[in-house]
C-alpha cells in the first residue's frame, strides 16, 4: 500500500501554498533551508495519504500544527526537541492504573501542563473555513473508512 505525505503553509495572508515534501524533508534534515521561512513560525498542513494497488489516493490522517524554522531556514531542531518532551510528558498520567497510585497526582498535574504547552506552542485550531480549504487544497482527496484523525 503506497503511503505518501502532502504539506500545505499558511501564508501571511492567510492563503495556503503547497510546501514540496522533499523541500521540507532536506529542512527537517538540515540539508538544504528555506530561506523563505527562516525565523518564522507557520501554520502547517501534514496530510497522510494512501492508496491500493490502481485505487484513489484516500486521506488518512492530516494534522494542524506550528512548525518553526531558526534564523537560517532549518527546521528549528530545538523547538523540535521540546515539542517531543512536550508529547512524552503528556503522556505521564497514562502510567497510572489507579488515582491513589503513589505518585499519580503529580504525574496528572505534569501531564496536564504539558498538554496545555504543547497545545500554546505547538497546536493551530483551525477555523472550519481553513479546514475546507485544506479538504478543497489536498483535491477532494475521500477518507479512508477506518475512522481516520483530524488533528
Amino acid at each position: 500500500m503506497p503511503v505518501w505525505r502532502r504539506y500545505l503553509v499558511q501564508e501571511t495572508s492567510g492563503r495556503l501554498v503547497e510546501l514540496p515534501s522533499h523541500a521540507f524533508d532536506r529542512a527537517d534534515d538540515g540539508v538544504a533551508p528555506i530561506p523563505d521561512f527562516a525565523g518564522r513560525c507557520v501554520n502547517l498542513v501534514a496530510a497522510v495519504l494512501v492508496t491500493d494497488e490502481g485505487g484513489e489516493p484516500r486521506l488518512a490522517e492530516v494534522e494542524f500544527t506550528k512548525l518553526y524554522f531558526d534564523a537560517s531556514g532549518f527546521v528549528d531542531g530545538s523547538k523540535r526537541d521540546r515539542m517531543i518532551r512536550l508529547m512524552l510528558e503528556s503522556t505521564a498520567d497514562r502510567r497510572c492504573v489507579s488515582p491513589t497510585q503513589p505518585g499519580c497526582l503529580d504525574a496528572a498535574l505534569r501531564a496536564d501542563a504539558a498538554r496545555d504547552q504543547l497545545a500554546r506552542e505547538f497546536g493551530w485550531q483551525p477555523e472550519p473555513a481553513e479546514v475546507n480549504e485544506v479538504l478543497f487544497r489536498l483535491d477532494g482527496l475521500r477518507w479512508m473508512p477506518a475512522s481516520p484523525t483530524l488533528h
